[in-house]
C-alpha cells in the first residue's frame, strides 16, 4: 500500500486499529494525503449557469402514501434504465422499531408514464430486511441489502441480480465482510472496469469498500476509520472526469459531512476531512451528471434532518451553487437517493418522516436558478 493512504494491507495480528474480517484481520492506516490527492472540495460559491438546460423544472410526488399493515417506510433507493423507466425500492416495517417486520418493497414508473405503479413486496424473511440499494447497467439490475438478525450491528450484506429490469431475481448471495456490514449507496464503475461498492460497518461505524471484477464475486478492498464521536459511515461515491473518485460520508456525530478522494480505483483513500457542508448526522448523495457537473443532496443543517437541499458544482467540488431546498417543514426529509435519466432530469427520492417515500424531479437549470421557488 502506498504511504499516507487509508486502506487495506496484508493480514496481521488483531489489534485496536484493525478490521476483523471472518477469521483474519486487516490493518487500517493513513496520515496526511499525498500532494496529488489534496482535496479541492470546499463550499466556495460557483458562478454556475444553466445554458442549454432550460426551462427550469421542479415536480414533487409521493411514490405511495401507505402500505396496509405497515406503519413506517424508510431508506429508499432508485435506478434508471436507458429508456427512462425508474425502479425504486425501500423497506417498510410494522413497528414500533424500524426493524420490526422490516421487508423490502419496490415500485416502478414506466418511461411512458408519469405515475408510479402500486408498490410490490419483494423480500420478506424472518430476519429483518433493510437498506436496499439498486444499481443497473442496461437491463441488468443489482439489489444489495442488509439482512439483520439482532439489531443493525449484526447486519450482513446480500446481493441478488436481475437480467430483466427487476422482474425476476437470482437467489441472494452473501458478500463476505465484517460483522455489522451494511449498505446505503450504489456502486460505481471504476476506470479499471471494476465495480466499487461503498458500504459501512454498523458495529464499528466506519466506511467499507468492496470490489468486484464480474459483478458477482465481491471482496473487501478498503476500510476507512475516523475517531469517535465523529466516525464516518454511509459513503456515497462519484467518479470524476480524470477517473479519480470522490466520496462524501455521514458523520456519526453531528455538524458536518466528511469528504475524501481516491486515485487508485478505491483501493486507498486520502484521510477524511470536514467537507465544510453542515449535516445533522444523516446520509448524503454525491452524483456525477451527464454534463460532468456534480450534485450533492444533503440535509443543510447541523442539527435537524430538514431542509433537504441540493447544490451543484461545475468544477468537481471546488465551488458550489447556493443550495436549493427540495423539501422542508417541521418533519424529517432524509436518506436521499438520486439518479439522472437520459433526458437529463435528476430524480431524488427520500424518506418523509419515515412515513412514506417521496419523489422529486429537477434539472440543472432549477438547481442553479436561486430566484425560482419550488412551491
Amino acid at each position: 500500500m502506498p504511504p499516507n493512504r487509508v486502506g487495506i494491507g496484508g493480514p496481521v495480528l488483531c489489534g485496536t486499529a484493525l478490521l476483523l474480517v471472518g477469521a483474519g484481520c486487516v490493518p487500517l492506516a493513513g496520515n496526511s494525503p499525498p500532494a496529488e490527492l489534496e482535496l479541492t472540495f470546499n463550499t466556495g460559491r460557483a458562478a454556475a449557469t444553466a445554458a442549454g438546460v432550460e426551462p427550469a423544472v421542479f415536480t414533487s410526488e409521493p411514490i405511495f402514501q401507505e402500505i396496509p399493515g405497515r406503519i413506517g417506510s424508510h431508506a429508499p433507493t432508485l435506478t434508471a434504465f436507458p429508456d427512462g423507466e425508474l425502479l425504486a425500492a425501500w423497506y417498510s416495517y410494522v413497528g414500533p422499531h424500524e426493524l420490526d417486520g422490516a421487508a423490502i418493497y419496490t415500485a416502478r414508473r414506466p418511461a411512458s408514464d408519469t405515475v408510479w405503479q402500486p408498490p410490490a413486496l419483494l423480500v420478506d424473511r424472518p430476519q429483518a430486511d433493510g437498506n436496499p440499494v439498486l444499481y443497473s447497467e442496461g437491463a441488468e439490475v443489482w439489489l444489495f441489502q442488509a439482512v439483520v438478525s439482532a439489531g443493525w450491528s449484526s447486519a450482513r450484506i446480500e446481493v441478488q441480480r436481475s437480467a430483466d429490469r427487476g422482474v425476476t431475481w437470482t437467489p441472494p448471495t452473501i458478500i463476505a465482510g465484517p460483522l455489522g456490514a451494511n449498505v446505503r449507496h450504489p456502486p460505481v464503475r471504476t476506470p479499471d472496469g471494476s465495480l466499487l461498492l461503498p458500504a459501512y460497518d454498523d458495529l464499528w461505524q466506519w466506511s467499507l469498500f468492496f470490489r468486484s471484477d464480474d459483478g458477482g464475486t465481491w471482496a473487501l478492498a478498503a476500510a476507512v476509520a475516523t475517531p469517535a464521536p465523529n466516525q464516518n459511515l454511509q459513503p456515497s461515491v462519484a467518479r470524476l472526469a480524470d477517473g479519480r473518485l470522490l466520496a462524501v460520508m455521514r458523520n456519526a456525530g453531528t455538524g458536518w459531512l466528511w469528504v475524501m478522494a481516491s486515485d487508485d480505483d478505491g483501493r486507498t483513500w486520502s484521510p477524511p476531512r470536514d467537507s465544510g457542508f453542515p449535516n445533522p448526522g444523516s446520509p448524503a448523495v454525491l452524483l456525477t451528471l451527464h454534463s460532468g457537473n456534480l450534485v450533492l443532496v444533503f440535509n443543510d443543517d447541523n442539527a435537524r434532518r430538514a431542509p433537504l437541499s441540493i447544490a451543484l458544482s461545475p468544477d468537481e467540488g471546488l465551488t458550489w451553487t447556493t443550495p436549493r431546498v427540495l423539501a422542508d417543514g417541521t418533519g424529517q426529509y432524509a436518506y436521499p437517493a438520486a439518479v439522472q435519466t437520459p433526458d437529463d432530469l435528476v430524480h431524488v427520492v427520500y424518506s418523509h418522516d419515515r412515513a412514506y417515500i417521496a419523489h422529486v424531479t429537477v434539472n440543472e437549470a432549477w438547481i442553479v436558478a436561486a430566484d425560482v421557488s419550488p412551491h
